[in-house]
């Protein structure tokens, strides 16, 4: 039996005997850890961006708003042992997010472009970007809800093959994770839909080579639906990962509105593919053509 047909090893019912599941295909959807792709050899790609994204939850009064707030300035020292050295502003964001119960997740994401990634207490810069907003809003240790956590995020299709031997890989565990804003479940919900597809026209042949060739369509159909995107992204991620290229954008793209209005629909993947206004027509061509991830 191929390894990847394997969905589940563990303990079987009542007597902690060892158990075997097996099915003729396996999704793996398991998140940015990637535990089953990794167990079957699917290391990351270095040559694709990664980033950190850190969050917590607060109790506070803009638990209902209707919107996502972004903030673009992270600042760092840049030698943390030498405060005259000066700061250096990261490329990333901040983000307070409304959950309607009381609280907000409030976070940030961080991409490994930078040169001061790795070396930075990411756990931190949240902690001093925060103590910078108005303090009604209650960001503060008194009124934080749970533990501040942070993860890797393998961005732009950075963990390949996205198929063989029976394991399809979906959403985070693929490294389906936008480089313009670490946003991954959109392209987890669109891998999900064409795996489906894929998945279910493969089932439905009656020998198991024609079930391989179409199961071998998957990373294509993924490659075709946000490959482009993700170069794109790529090259975004670079570009501000330099932190002369961040500041200038900073200091003169920000009060730009028409300029921003078209960077804000590029990164949070808004454009509208068939047809829409002119930033639309020119994000959807960019995307074709560029090269795939």
């Amino acid at each position: 039996m191929r390894g990847a047909r394997q969905a589940r090893r563990g303990l079987g019912p009542g007597h902690g005997e060892q158990s075997e599941y097996r099915a003729p295909v396996v999704l793996a959807c398991d998140g940015n850890s990637a535990r089953l792709a990794v167990a079957r050899g699917r290391e990351r790609r270095e040559d694709r961006p990664m980033g950190v994204g850190v969050r917590t939850y607060y109790s506070t009064p803009r638990s209902h708003d209707d919107y996502m707030e972004s903030w673009m300035e992270l600042w760092v020292d840049k030698d943390p042992h030498d405060p005259s050295a000066g700061r250096m502003l990261l490329p990333g964001y901040g983000w307070i997010f409304a959950l309607g119960d009381g609280t907000s997740n409030v976070g940030l994401g961080i991409l490994d472009t930078s040169p001061a990634f790795g070396t930075v207490d990411y756990k931190d810069v949240l902690r001093r970007w925060v103590a910078t907003l108005p303090p009604e809003w209650t960001f503060d240790e008194e009124h934080r809800v749970g533990q501040v956590r942070g993860a890797g995020l393998p961005m732009a299709l950075g963990r390949v093959p996205h198929y063989a031997d029976g394991l399809l890989l979906l959403g985070d565990a693929g490294g389906m994770i936008s480089p313009f804003n670490g946003e991954g479940i959109a392209h987890a919900m669109e891998a999900a839909r064409l795996a489906a597809e894929i998945v279910a026209q493969a089932l439905a042949r009656p020998d198991v080579s024609t079930r391989e060739r179409v199961l071998a369509r998957y990373p294509d159909a993924v490659r075709e639906e946000m490959g482009g995107y993700f170069r794109l992204g790529s090259v975004f991620a670079t570009l501000i990962g330099n932190p002369t290229i961040m500041r200038l954008a900073v200091r003169h793209g920000l009060p730009r509105r028409t300029l921003m209005r078209f960077v804000v629909k590029i990164m949070a993947g808004l454009a509208d593919s068939r047809g829409g206004d002119l930033d639309d027509r020119v994000i959807s061509a960019l995307a074709r053509l560029t090269p795939s991830a």
